[in-house]
């Protein structure tokens, strides 16, 4: 019976399919998942050739790089939570504004009549203009 040493089944190229570091919703759906990753290694485990087993520095190498996908992953998670956290907390300060007088770093002045919540900010209707809540340079109350 031959068996072929010559590579490993795993290396470390296999985790993600792209060499930047971004996390885009592409990279994500082509990077190996956590299940993917120990299903790769146990059956690693079971083909290995029980004459010449892995080597113990090239398997505790591979757990250890699982163990830095799953807390990436966790993260990213985290990082996920924290974003729409923030994003309802300045919706909910911006609610707060309704009704005042507000400039916007640009000079524009009116008054705040609504306000609009989007994937790139929180925004304010203003004199029939959108500005962002992150171009507010004053608050007063109407006179």
């Amino acid at each position: 019976m031959s068996v072929n040493n010559s590579a490993p089944i795993m290396s470390n190229t296999l985790y993600t399919s792209g060499s930047s570091s971004s996390t885009s919703s592409t990279e994500k759906s082509s990077a190996l998942l956590k299940d993917d990753f120990l299903k790769l290694l146990v059956t690693q485990l079971k083909n290995q050739d029980p004459l010449n087993p892995m080597d113990n520095t090239e398997f505790v190498s591979q757990l250890a790089t699982f163990s830095s996908l799953e807390q990436i992953s966790n993260i990213s998670s985290t990082m996920e939570t924290l974003i729409a956290n923030q994003t309802y907390q300045n919706a909910t300060n911006a609610a707060a504004i309704i009704g005042k007088e507000v400039t916007s770093v640009t000079g524009e002045t009116g008054t705040v009549k609504a306000i609009s919540i989007e994937s790139d900010g929180v925004f304010l209707q203003v004199n029939d203009s959108k500005i962002s809540l992150a171009s507010i340079q004053s608050i007063k109350n109407p006179a």
